[in-house]
């Protein structure tokens, strides 16, 4: 009887402790879930991904408040569908719960799966609830079981450590500064039934780039292309070097300034990587360059600008703007852009047809008067005052519109005496209006009429383009039908060697008569040196395409994204970003003042007058041989006469 009383009361609290044991464990799972629901409020998430691992007590209709609040998905680990097929391209941001850290199969199947596709990074938010242990801390619990993963400056990994004692749960932040550092852990907080979801004033009043923005001096590879470098200089010393040969990789140089001011942002270093150009796509997939470094893994970033193109968005990510490129047309602007003589200019061809017609008849009506004026000398039985009839009329027409005047005494009729003073006020308001016209052309600024591609494309100006990359895919890629005719007319088909280094182009366009397509800044130091200040201020710039932006790349789903993204952004935002293209942009003279310098008129506007006068010299000359020769002819008739008498 009394062994039997004894297994009875054993009985009952066996029943008992299972009893308080399976309540104890709802609890706990009951707990874990208010916990993560917290984070997820705190979060502000609405997409939820519970691990469900084989030890877990927890059924799945414990799950019932977070799938009827949130949109949640339960991943159990050994199943037909792996952990990184839930992830795809531009999925939310979802929150990860791991009730078990230690779990050897979260290790197998979570981690290790989340560590090879990178999602140990800000796009997920993790939250991993840990048992604590008497003997050690739960710094020490956290490094032994995340350590060995690839946990990045980005990671959104939060750690809750489990107290049974204690209603308070110590929460931990986890990331680390690079891949070859240790792990580090942060308190961040804690949580209880009775307080929820705290965390320290750290955590809730700035960013985890705020926090995480003291690098600790380690060191980043960054990749940047070295192209015009003249011999005799080291990679290093000419990247860095902004004093000198500023017309040279501008764009790399400029903007690697810039890094160094990261550098101190940051407290890091930089490792440069020198390549021979931007990056060109092979064959095979790869690629060449600066984007070679940096798809391969190289190189953390470029150091140096690349273009926002579609071939590139594929395999990298862009940070924003660090440099705009203006690239286009340049060249001295002719003084007379049209094909008339200057002497043509100040009457339009209507004018002149009219001026024409005036004259002509003024000459018909002259030889009327004068006949009249001849008449009259002789019914008077005067000798007549003027001369021959087509001989007077033409010398007495240029005196008048040359403002020499005849002689009074030589017209005394009334009419001939109007049509003469016409002529005259009429010469004199002609050739006022003429000279002060000319004269005002000379001292004034002319309007520049070639100020569009079309203009340029109708020019008489030879078009060239530099020889590089991006000139050929502008051109080449254009559906812009003027564009295309402009390359294959102007700068391809007619003269193959348009197609030129910029220093060359440079030369051209000092040498007038020759539109150049580069990039503007650096064509403005050349040009500094081969131009006065007069011939700087007749350049004209063309523009048909939009400046091009540029920014950093950096791998696909880099860490340093938003390290780089905030540097950039700081720093357009305090002005340091601004004043560092001033220091790389060329000063332009003031135009203004050229235009007090004395003008004056050169060979090719002047050179119809002088080949008119020439003209009228060899007319003369002709004239005068045909004189002699029929002088000589007359003579020897009249001695052949002589004889045959």
């Amino acid at each position: 009887m009394i062994k039997l009383q004894v297994k009875i009361i054993l009985w009952i609290f066996i029943i008992l402790a299972r009893f308080s044991c399976g309540a104890q464990i709802e609890n706990i799972n009951s707990n874990d879930l208010l916990a993560f629901e917290d984070f997820l409020r705190s979060q502000h998430l609405k997409h939820a991904l519970v691990v469900r691992l084989p030890q877990a007590a927890r059924q799945v209709a414990s799950y019932r408040r977070l799938l009827a609040n949130y949109t949640t998905q339960i991943f159990t680990p050994g199943k037909r569908v792996q952990f990184k097929e839930l992830f795809y391209y531009e999925a939310p941001r979802t929150a990860l719960l791991v009730d078990a850290l230690e779990s050897d199969a979260a290790k197998l199947w979570v981690y290790r799966a989340a560590s090879e596709a990178g999602l140990f990074n800000n796009s997920q938010a993790w939250f991993m609830l840990a048992c604590g242990q008497a003997n050690r801390t739960d710094e020490s619990i956290i490094v032994e079981h995340l350590a060995a993963y690839n946990i990045g400056i980005d990671a959104d990994i939060t750690v809750a450590i489990r107290d049974m004692q204690c209603g308070n749960w110590p929460l931990y932040d986890v990331y680390r500064l690079g891949q070859q550092t240790a792990l580090l852990v942060e308190a961040k907080g804690q949580w209880s039934v009775a307080a929820g979801y705290r965390v320290w004033p750290k955590f809730s009043s700035q960013s985890w780039r705020r926090r995480r923005s003291n690098l600790a001096n380690i060191t980043l590879i960054g990749s940047t292309a070295l192209i015009e470098k003249p011999p005799g200089y080291d990679d290093f010393s000419y990247l860095s070097n902004d004093r000198q040969l500023l017309q040279l990789d501008p764009m790399q140089r400029k903007t690697f300034q810039l890094f160094r001011l990261m550098q101190t942002m940051f407290n890091m270093s930089l490792d440069v990587r020198f390549t021979d150009n931007w990056g060109q796509l092979q064959p095979n997939g790869s690629w060449s360059g600066v984007m070679g470094q940096v798809t391969s893994g190289e190189a953390h970033f470029a150091l140096c600008p690349m273009r926002f193109v579609l071939d590139r968005q594929r395999y990298v990510q862009f940070s924003p703007v660090l440099h705009t490129q203006l690239i286009h047309f340049l060249f001295r602007h002719p003084r007379r852009s049209n094909i008339r003589n200057i002497f043509f200019e100040p009457l339009s061809t209507e004018v002149w047809w009219c001026v024409l017609a005036l004259v002509v008849c003024c000459i018909l009506l002259l030889p009327l008067h004068v006949n009249l004026e001849r008449r009259q000398h002789t019914l008077q039985r005067q000798l007549p005052a003027v001369g021959g009839h087509l001989t007077f009329v033409w010398f007495t027409i240029l005196e008048t519109y040359l403002q020499q005047g005849p002689a009074l005494e030589l017209f005394r009729l009334p009419s001939t005496r109007v049509l003469i003073s016409a002529s005259c006020l009429f010469s004199f308001m002609l050739m006022q209006f003429y000279g002060a016209f000319i004269v005002g052309s000379l001292l004034s600024d002319t309007p520049r009429s070639i100020l569009t591609l079309q203009a340029l494309y109708d020019s008489g100006l030879a078009i060239g383009m530099e020889n590089i990359s991006y000139n050929f895919a502008l051109f080449g890629n254009t559906s812009n039908q003027l564009v295309r005719n402009v390359y294959t007319q102007r700068i391809c088909r007619p003269h193959p060697s348009n197609i030129l280094d910029i220093r060359r182009g440079a030369e051209r366009i000092r040498d007038g008569g020759f539109a150049f397509h580069s990039a503007i800044d650096r064509m403005y130091r050349l040009l500094v040196e081969l131009l006065d200040e007069h011939q700087f201020c007749e350049l004209q710039e063309i523009m048909f395409n939009p400046p091009y932006v540029a920014g950093s790349v950096l791998p696909k789903s880099s860490p340093w994204r938003e390290h780089l993204a905030h540097a950039v952004l700081h720093l357009g935002e305090m002005g340091l970003m601004q004043y560092n293209d001033r220091l790389w942009t060329l000063p332009k003279p003031d135009c203004s003042l050229s235009k007090a310098t004395q003008v004056e008129v050169d060979l090719e506007h002047f050179a119809p007058a002088l080949f008119a006068l020439l003209l009228a010299m060899l007319a003369s000359a002709v004239v005068f041989l045909v004189e002699l020769l029929l002088g000589w002819i007359s003579a020897r008739r009249k001695q052949q006469a002589n004889r045959v008498k």
